[in-house]
């Protein structure tokens, strides 16, 4: 069961009036938002961390897409930091900007680039060691995911991994609802409002749409991943792991 956290500065009380955007409001409250809505966070940034270091080569690229506020590379950067060329994006400017201003001296330096990128649109960086794809794609079209994962199996080098963290639906109706329940029972644990799940909820429809593992697996393997697995897995969110053959 979730630890319940005090209500403090910075601390995500959003409530939203139309369909979900990732706008300064959302950028504001980004962290904590994470850390009260996925369960498990702390354990999935962990283990997200351990399994991409062992992926990570001096002299490549490692990108984040959909890197918000720069959150999922923290480590990476912080551990590896001119070694390697980091190349973070997103389409949402505010978060553009929180994530520019969190890097500033590793942008300076220049071993960070933090830019505009539409997955819609081909990758901005090829020869990647890593692709980092945390709570992303799920938020993109989904006639756009085939061509989207075959992109990042296209600019990721032989030996190269993609780790993906994506909410996921159950396998079933009866299952999924199980999962559904006990999602919100934890975002209520953690002092959401009632107010807050409903208008989240309402307004993610149609903006965050999930698949099953299996649907997601698929994917990857039509795109040319034959080496994919999960390493973490809590409710209705899962982390994947495909590697791109030698």
């Amino acid at each position: 069961m979730s630890d319940r956290k005090n209500i403090q500065e910075g601390t995500d009380s959003y409530v939203p009036k139309e369909q979900w955007q990732f706008n300064k409001e959302v950028t504001d409250v980004f962290p904590n938002m994470l850390s009260r809505s996925i369960p498990g966070y702390e354990s999935m940034r962990e283990l997200v961390y351990r399994m991409a270091r062992n992926f990570v080569k001096e002299g490549t690229n490692v990108l984040d897409i959909g890197c918000s506020t720069g959150i999922s590379s923290e480590l990476l950067i912080k551990n590896f930091g001119p070694k390697c060329n980091f190349v973070l994006t997103d389409v949402s400017e505010p978060m553009i900007a929180k994530c520019r201003e969190k890097y500033a001296k590793e942008i300076q330096e220049g071993y960070v680039n933090v830019k505009y990128s539409d997955l819609r649109e081909k990758l901005p960086v090829k020869g990647c060691s890593l692709i980092l794809s945390c709570l992303t794609i799920q938020f993109t079209p989904i006639e756009y995911r085939q061509f989207i994962f075959k992109n990042i199996y296209e600019s990721l080098e032989p030996g190269g991994a993609l780790v993906l963290v994506e909410k996921v639906m159950g396998n079933s109706d009866d299952i999924d609802q199980v999962l559904v329940k006990e999602y919100y029972d934890i975002k209520r644990e953690n002092q959401y409002t009632e107010e807050q799940i409903k208008t989240k909820r309402k307004s993610l429809e149609g903006s965050l749409v999930p698949l099953t593992i299996k649907m997601n697996e698929q994917l990857l393997n039509i795109s040319g991943f034959n080496k994919v697995d999960t390493f973490w897995r809590y409710l209705n969110f899962v982390a994947l792991i495909a590697i791109k053959e030698k």
